[in-house]
């Protein structure tokens, strides 16, 4: 697509050399004619230019998208590049420095916590886990905090981020930023009605003169946390680094929490906005069983279209992605029309498909369903709505969903788990969401066509 549009200007490019070319052989300007339709051509290539940047911008995000999905194959492994962490490594053995060790020894000051690790002395853990610190990158250079709170190595935090990113489909698609310290609230500056420009009647009379209003849109900031009891048998006994084994626990849950409050936050008890709360007053319903049908205005394809045409006839930009449950999707796969050939077929030669499917994936980029890239998201309910047994389908523009996260900090206490012989670890982050900066940006579909397959 991006090739075609790319030949579309260079051909609008050459009608408005022609224009000049002949103008100039008759030592002549533009005459009327031939300057309105100059403007024209002019009008569509910005509009061509726009479409090819939302096209590629949309290309790197699905391959960034790509990047960090992990596949369910028992073969697959996660890939880190970052430079080494200069204590933790990821292929410590028993008696090499433990991030969850040292953090533990440093809280509670107790050394035979680090010792299996050759550690001489609680200084020697803190400068373990202060130097573990400096291959820290952005905003995460610095410790998190004072009594114990340190990031973690930078090998886990990428574990970390790989295993979230694998479980936050649509919280991925957003623009994402660091939220800073210290704030209770993000605030969007916007627009509510802007200039007015009108025909001037006469000379010297008054042109149209309407001032701006503005307001603003908010997020407060919610938390987000998890927690995991470790008994004092395996932080000193085990023989296996478990670190990693905790911060996967943790990893997936929080991930998980972060996806729904994208998704399904109630704006209220501490929650932000998601996106099914905004999308109430934008939803289309299909009461079809079928994904096509060239007569029934109900069907799945049809009511799609509608609402990627309401983003763009509301925003004046093009809705760039679809996000459905994966059941959704393989109930879309699975489609047939009259002669038993499938609706969406895998990416090849074909005739008139109402999408193209690539390699079979569990969440993430799937495909493309009329020329919208689609993402699964298995976050998505399937029980959503008064009936209680339908899933619901996001067609948005992602660059104007705004998600800020915080460094996640790592913590280790002891305190009213002594007599259990237990610590516990925690891991806390903050976020803020913000997508009703423009109404038309989140539109959604629902109904009783969308009754879970």
């Amino acid at each position: 697509m991006i090739k075609k549009l790319i030949e579309q200007r260079a051909a609008l490019k050459a009608k408005m050399a022609a224009l000049i070319d002949a103008a100039e052989a008759e030592a002549r300007g533009l005459n009327e004619t031939e300057d309105a339709e100059f403007e024209a051509h002019v009008a569509e290539l910005r509009t061509l230019d726009e479409r090819i940047a939302d096209l590629q911008e949309a290309e790197v995000r699905e391959a960034a998208a790509a990047a960090h999905h992990i596949e369910t194959r028992p073969t697959a492994t996660a890939t880190v590049v970052d430079e080494p962490n200069p204590v933790y490594r990821r292929d410590a053995s028993p008696s090499d420095p433990s991030f969850f060790r040292d953090l533990a020894a440093l809280q509670l000051n107790r050394l035979d916590f680090a010792k299996p690790t050759g550690a001489r002395s609680i200084e020697e853990v803190r400068g373990r886990l202060a130097k573990s610190q400096e291959t820290r990158a952005g905003d995460m250079t610095t410790v998190a905090g004072a009594g114990g709170e340190f990031a973690p190595p930078l090998w886990l935090v990428d574990e970390f981020v790989a295993l979230a990113r694998a479980g936050r489909v649509t919280a991925d698609l957003c623009q994402k930023d660091t939220l800073p310290t210290g704030v209770s609230s993000v605030n969007l500056p916007k627009v509510s009605t802007g200039v007015t420009a009108g025909v001037q009647a006469t000379q010297n009379s008054a042109l149209s003169d309407t001032a701006v209003t503005t307001t603003s849109v908010s997020s407060g900031i919610t938390t987000i946390g998890g927690k995991q009891i470790v008994s004092m048998q395996l932080l000193q006994q085990s023989g296996i680094p478990f670190d990693r084994v905790i911060l996967e626990d943790l990893a997936l849950a929080y991930a998980v929490q972060v996806d729904n409050q994208v998704l399904y936050g109630s704006n209220a008890s501490g929650q932000v906005r998601g996106l099914v709360g905004f999308a109430t007053n934008n939803a289309f319903t299909t009461a079809s069983p079928a994904p096509a049908s060239v007569t029934n205005a109900n069907s799945l394809y049809y009511v799609t279209q509608k609402a990627a045409a309401a983003v763009q006839t509301g925003r004046f930009l093009p809705a760039d992605s679809i996000i459905m449950h994966p059941n959704r999707w393989a109930w879309i796969l699975g489609a047939v029309d009259a002669n038993s050939r499938p609706f969406v077929i895998p990416n090849g030669s074909n005739f008139n498909p109402l999408g193209t499917t690539g390699d079979q994936v569990a969440q993430g980029p799937a495909g493309y369903f009329g020329s919208y890239a689609v993402y699964t998201d298995p976050n998505i309910s399937t029980t959503a709505n008064s009936a209680t047994n339908q899933d619901e389908i996001y067609v948005v523009r992602s660059r104007d969903l705004y998600l800020w996260e915080s460094p996640v900090q790592s913590a280790s206490f002891d305190a009213t788990y002594a007599d259990n012989a237990s610590i516990l670890f925690r891991v806390l982050g903050y976020m803020a969401f913000i997508c009703n900066r423009y109404a038309a940006s989140v539109q959604s579909i629902r109904g009783t066509g969308l009754i879970a397959p």
